[in-house]
């Protein structure tokens, strides 16, 4: 089959279910994002458990953790994608494994948040760790899943659409969240969250089951002997490919830079005095910039593609680490917040979908396994990093070093060919 007309086919059979799947993609992201909106990692998460962590390496190992069992999986599963001719099967139970992690971490928190403190963190970031194996699972397999469902000629609208009711709707779950955090009681406030967030995350895991993908195998690499492994083939892709190994290494570089805001909670609450109240606002203005953000960078990314949105985002960012360098009062969290919520906006919408831009039809699995490999790699390296460097020289100074990181970064983007009409990279 060629490249050309597997992709006519895709677009054929996808256009009929493209409004039915468009409108359970964005239905059950609105749970999963009012979930979520109560109990972000890197905010409410990160502020439950500083109260038995207080070292800022070892809080970020908690998401190190987490995408280190989500590269695991992609290490063993990736290959094996392409002879699967519908990706929804294991994304459903991905997804649905995934978010069983809240009923534990409920359960633990309401009846055992009393044991020993060591014990408790042991369970609390294997129950993430479980979390991410699990994840690995749907990282794989939804974004492409979604690719093959919405047709071209709208996927951009339709990610910052979908971007923007999860965000707004992520709104509705922070403050949700915030009030029952603001209201007096005791830690197992925090386990009420998460039982509210397991009800709905499995409402939402039950409407992806009814998207309707077609059936469309990738074509497999011609059998002259053993499958290549994972590490192979991404060396063979990266050395044929310049413009993408360029791309996946801009992708890296932004990426550790950003894992600097999973610090920001814990720093304003310690040094800048941020309470529970504000931290309900902080993060309602989270959501609120990346609503605004999914919106304008969907229609950008229709129109010009991904690559203006991304250098827009960071551009964004760097401001982000300048202001968190001279940072001196927890007021100035929400503007450093905000930015980063449109920053987040533009990255959620292109990081992973420019992929599609720069690659045939026939090698998009191997193509994205990379690029979702390197994006977890070094969320998972930047986070302990990240923490052991401001345990070691501060938290204004790692800024200075993130922003060392991001501009490199921007600079080989700028380099990045986009081709959103055809895909295909430089050979």
């Amino acid at each position: 089959m060629t490249q050309e007309s597997a992709e006519t086919r895709l677009q054929r059979e996808a256009e009929p279910q493209a409004r039915r799947n468009m409108g359970i993609s964005v239905t059950e992201g609105v749970l999963d994002a009012v979930a979520m909106g109560m109990i972000p990692l890197n905010t409410v998460v990160t502020y439950f458990i500083s109260d038995y962590v207080n070292n800022s390496f070892v809080l970020g190992l908690l998401p190190t953790l987490q995408s280190v069992c989500n590269a695991l999986v992609q290490v063993f599963l990736s290959e094996r994608l392409r002879s699967v001719p519908r990706f929804k099967p294991l994304c459903t139970l991905g997804t649905t494994l995934s978010r069983l992690s809240w009923l534990v971490l409920s359960l633990l928190i309401l009846f055992f948040s009393r044991m020993q403190p060591l014990y408790f963190v042991c369970v609390f970031y294997g129950v993430y760790c479980f979390n991410g194996l699990c994840q690995g699972i749907t990282s794989l397999t939804y974004t492409q899943m979604m690719n093959k469902v919405i047709p071209d000629r709208m996927k951009g609208r339709f990610f910052g659409v979908r971007g923007a009711f999860t965000s707004a709707a992520s709104i509705l779950g922070a403050q949700v969240g915030g009030a029952i955090l603001a209201s007096n009681g005791d830690v197992r406030r925090f386990g009420v969250l998460f039982l509210v967030a397991f009800v709905l995350d499995m409402l939402s895991a039950g409407l992806q089951a009814l998207t309707r993908e077609p059936r469309l195998r990738m074509k497999a690499p011609e059998k002259t002997g053993a499958r290549p492994g994972f590490f192979a083939e991404s060396g063979r892709i990266l050395k044929a490919d310049g413009n993408f190994a360029r791309y996946v290494l801009a992708m890296f570089l932004i990426t550790i830079g950003m894992s600097f805001f999973n610090f920001q909670t814990a720093q304003s609450k310690d040094a800048l005095g941020l309470t529970a109240g504000q931290l309900a606002w902080v993060t309602t203005i989270l959501y609120v910039f990346q609503t605004g953000g999914h919106l304008v960078f969907g229609v950008l990314s229709d129109r010009r593609g991904y690559r203006p949105a991304l250098l827009l985002g960071q551009a964004g960012f760097a401001l982000y680490l300048l202001l968190a360098f001279f940072a001196r009062d927890a007021r100035l969290t929400y503007i450093m917040t905000a930015i980063y919520g449109l920053a987040n906006a533009a990255n959620a919408l292109g990081a992973r979908n420019m992929v599609f831009h720069l690659c045939p039809y026939e090698e998009r699995v191997g193509y994205y396994a990379v690029m979702n490999m390197a994006l977890t790699v070094s969320a998972a390296a930047a986070s302990m990093v990240t923490g052991a460097l401001i345990d070691w020289i501060g938290y204004g100074p790692s800024a200075i070093a993130c922003l060392g990181l991001t501009l490199p970064g921007l600079l080989l983007l700028l380099r990045v060919r986009e081709a959103p009409e055809n895909g295909g990279g430089e050979k």
